[in-house]
């Protein structure tokens, strides 16, 4: 007697499943993912600041002359320079990060830029630089104007009533 061939593979309907099963996931895993990809700018550019902060500080100490450092919300870059503006150093944040506010000892900065000293003998002035991103996730740089260090803390520090 003659055997019958057998099929093993896969029917096009089962194949349509499949693809169609995997979309349907790819299509509510993806907003998740986006806003993780942005949360990772935030923080990356958080860090990328913080350690401008340090350098800043860093370099007054060492060089024993005051440094600068500039940031502006209007143009989403941070800018250390010496008291006479000379040797500009620039960080711009990635597109889906902005500089939300800036404050000066408390008090909020409207117009112009955020000028942050920082003295040879390491302290600084106290300042605030807040960051969001594009997914409305937030962080704050703050500056301790005793010790010229910074830190950075999730959240806006705005509060919710």
């Amino acid at each position: 007697m003659a055997k019958r061939p057998t099929n093993d593979g896969f029917t096009l309907l089962e194949l349509v499943m499949v693809v169609l099963i995997m979309g349907l996931a790819l299509a509510v895993s993806y907003p998740a993912l986006s806003r993780g990809s942005a949360s990772i700018h935030l923080r990356s550019a958080g860090r990328n600041v913080l350690s401008t902060f340090r350098y800043a500080r860093e370099k007054a100490i060492t060089e024993q002359r005051g440094i600068q450092l500039v940031a502006n919300s209007k143009t989403q870059n941070v800018i250390l320079a010496d008291e006479f503006g000379e040797g500009n150093r620039s960080y711009t944040l990635p597109a889906d990060v902005r500089i939300q506010r800036l404050s000066l000892a408390g008090q909020v900065i409207t117009e112009g830029p955020l000028v942050i000293r920082f003295s040879p003998n390491g302290s600084s002035d106290s300042a605030e630089i807040v960051m969001q991103s594009s997914s409305g996730a937030a962080l704050r740089i703050i500056s301790d104007s005793i010790t010229g260090g910074a830190k950075i803390l999730m959240g806006s520090g705005e509060s919710t009533r």
